[in-house]
């Protein structure tokens, strides 16, 4: 089964967490400027990585939206990702 690379970033308003892509880097930034990496991990789907965020910064259970289907990361996506992560340059 696949997995992508997740990573949860924080500055002193607020944080951003997802899946490890070159638009989440060129949108950090802007979106949140000065943000250090606080973890990363590794996951199958999406709310898997967001069961684990939450276990990371105790929020408790991940409870989904009603009606929000989990999205599990396909091998393409994987393959995308890792050939982003071979180029990645992030301050």
């Amino acid at each position: 089964m696949a997995e992508l690379v997740h990573e949860y970033w924080e500055n002193d308003d607020g944080g951003e967490f997802g899946p490890v892509r070159q638009r989440n880097d060129d949108l950090r930034p802007t979106l949140v400027p000065g943000a250090k990496l606080v973890f990363s991990l590794r996951a199958s789907s999406w709310h898997q990585a967001m069961q684990m965020y939450n276990e990371r910064l105790d929020y408790g259970d991940y409870i989904p939206c009603e009606g929000v289907p989990d999205h599990f990361y396909s091998d393409e996506e994987a393959a995308e990702q890792a050939a982003y992560l071979k180029v990645r340059n992030v301050p």
